[in-house]
């Protein structure tokens, strides 16, 4: 019977042990992750996200934040609660009001005067494509040619994919010759942010493919020209163009691939040869070098996503996704 009190005793003292281990171990998680750090909090009443960064900046700190879009203040960002705090691991949680932005500052396309290169009509006396023996590839002519174009999405059996990449109606020569599911045109010399798949959108990718639908909707002509200084497949077999349009009222076709980094929805990219050529030049300047120009004259007038000022209207940037209502479904 004694035996038996003895081993009933050390098992309740065991417990009392580990219990009492279990309430130091949450003391000690307690105090590292103080939430409610009275002089912090008094420090940030009134802040907003970038005065808060800069304060745990200077801490040496880590901070992240989130948003309450409902919460809105006068103010963007402002300092609402602490979601974590930790003196052990040097890092804030903070949560802060939504993102106000004046409608004053949502892009709109500007209506300017164009500055880029015109096409010569010379170029429709060309080649489409030349046989490159050596790599048995297909390799752009340099040549131009009339296209048709479908209104409408490419979910509607339209031919409008994104900023970069449209579907076109096109001679039966160089139709046998593209190898992409869509048919697809690469646009050359640019990249426009993504707008698909779901979960991989980028901010300004809308824009840039509202804008180059719109003009392809309402242009008279279309023309497509190859490149000597690049295959003419690019990736997933699309053809790749410079894209010449004639606008209503308009008498002269303009580069729409410089048009688009022009009003600031994209950036030179891809520079594999296209345009470096002495075949494509407009006024002794190289298609490389124009496209070049647009940037650097977009960077300097601060056009669309060049702008710390504009925003993409078609973006959540709470939440650092598509908006949920003006995103187009």
């Amino acid at each position: 019977m004694l035996l038996c009190n003895d081993i009933f005793l050390k098992e309740r003292i065991m417990k009392y042990l580990v219990n009492s281990i279990l309430i130091i171990i949450l003391i000690v998680s307690l105090v590292g992750c103080d939430l409610s750090n009275d002089s912090d909090k008094e420090a940030l009443e009134g802040m907003n996200k970038s005065q808060i960064y800069e304060h745990f900046k200077d801490k040496g700190w880590e901070i992240e934040f989130s948003y309450r879009v409902s919460d809105e203040r006068e103010e963007s960002n402002v300092f609402i609660q602490y979601m974590t705090y930790s003196e052990r691991d040097e890092y804030a949680h903070v949560l802060v009001s939504a993102t106000i932005i004046d409608e004053e500052d949502l892009f709109e396309i500007v209506d300017m005067e164009y500055d880029g290169p015109s096409l010569d009509e010379n170029y429709f006396d060309m080649d489409y494509y030349t046989f490159d023996e050596e790599s048995s590839v297909y390799i752009g002519g340099g040549g131009a040619f009339e296209v048709t174009y479908e209104d409408g999405h490419i979910t509607e059996g339209g031919g409008c994919i994104d900023g970069d990449t449209s579907i076109f109606g096109y001679p039966q020569s160089v139709y046998e010759k593209i190898t992409s599911n869509t048919p697809s045109t690469r646009y050359l010399n640019i990249d426009t942010p993504e707008t698909y798949p779901p979960g991989e959108e980028e901010a300004w990718g809308q824009p840039a493919t509202q804008y180059v639908c719109d003009v392809l909707r309402d242009a008279d002509s279309i023309v497509l020209q190859t490149d000597p200084g690049d295959n003419l497949l690019g990736n997933h077999g699309r053809l790749l163009a410079w894209v010449w349009v004639l606008s209503p009222g308009n008498d002269e076709y303009e580069l729409l691939n410089y048009n688009v980094v022009r009003q600031g929805l994209a950036t030179v990219a891809f520079e594999f040869g296209a345009g470096e050529t002495d075949v494509t030049v407009y006024d002794d300047i190289r298609y490389n070098e124009w496209m070049h120009l647009a940037q650097s004259r977009a960077e300097s007038e601060f056009r669309g996503m060049f702008s710390e000022e504009l925003k993409d209207p078609y973006w959540d940037y709470d939440n650092e996704g598509p908006h949920p209502e003006r995103w187009p479904r």
